[in-house]
């Protein structure tokens, strides 16, 4: 997805995006402003360039995560998954609006042509990945190709083509299953937390996860509720102008869901 690298739309280098999936911002939890900064970075954009910018923190896989969307002023929108502890890109979503071409008898590439396009995009050879989606069809007048391929690690792309004008409409990056992976094998953030006995167990969970004290804030209300057979602690409370909502796991203390917002929003 970075544009620096000349490859069918996105202006992407080849080899680059697969650097980036791996960098590290080392130090303290990054800023709001530090995870925009990475992903503009990493799609090459500017901010000037940019019709609108979105930014929420949230809780993915147990991992505090910044959800930066950029859409550009030619409507081009990208979607990055960053984690708050370094900056590691975790996935990204990248999607052009296009306008029906219409079909035609000899399109302007063919699908092993996208599955190399893709491949170089991706920093990848062909010799190291699987490929597990291969189709062509129309919609809405555009001949598109799908295709989508695994590393051995457990990443994972996917990428649609404009076949008429030999073009990438859209790509998605995955890299959250090779995380977890690393931390099943070194007993990192999966091991499992201690059970919630309560809705005091709950507040202790969400008031470790937000950093706070019992005596920092003020209290909503926490029901009990159960979700494909599992025992869940919904709830939120008060700090300031900031509201926290939360879902917890009752038989692990994984936090299920994370929101935080002001008040006045």
């Amino acid at each position: 997805m970075k544009r620096k690298f000349a490859a069918a739309g996105t202006g992407l280098a080849a080899g680059m995006m697969a650097a980036a999936m791996t960098m590290n911002v080392f130090g303290a939890q990054i800023t709001e402003d530090k995870a925009k900064s990475i992903a503009l970075d990493h799609a090459g954009e500017k901010e000037e360039n940019l019709f609108s910018v979105k930014l929420e923190a949230d809780i993915e896989n147990d991992r505090q995560i910044y959800e930066v969307k950029l859409v550009t002023r030619d409507y081009r929108e990208y979607e990055y998954e960053i984690l708050t502890e370094d900056g590691t890109i975790m996935s990204i979503d990248y999607e052009k609006k296009i306008l029906a071409t219409p079909r035609t008898s000899k399109p302007a590439i063919t699908m092993e042509k996208a599955k190399e396009t893709a491949l170089e995009q991706a920093g990848k050879k062909a010799e190291d990945v699987t490929f597990v989606k291969e189709e062509k069809e129309y919609d809405d007048g555009i001949l598109v190709y799908e295709t989508e391929f695994h590393t051995a690690d457990r990443e994972k792309y996917k990428y649609e083509f404009n076949g008429s004008v030999g073009e990438i409409i859209s790509w998605e990056y995955d890299g959250w299953d090779r995380l977890l992976a690393d931390k099943d094998q070194t007993g990192g953030a999966s091991d499992k937390a201690d059970v919630i006995t309560g809705p005091e167990g709950a507040r202790a969970a969400a008031l470790k996860m937000a950093g706070l004290k019992n005596s920092d804030v003020r209290w909503g209300k926490i029901e009990r509720d159960h979700e494909d057979g599992r025992l869940i602690y919904e709830g939120k409370f008060y700090c300031g102008i900031m509201e926290y909502k939360f879902e917890i796991d009752g038989a692990t203390g994984q936090i299920l869901d994370w929101e935080v917002e002001s008040i006045y929003d």
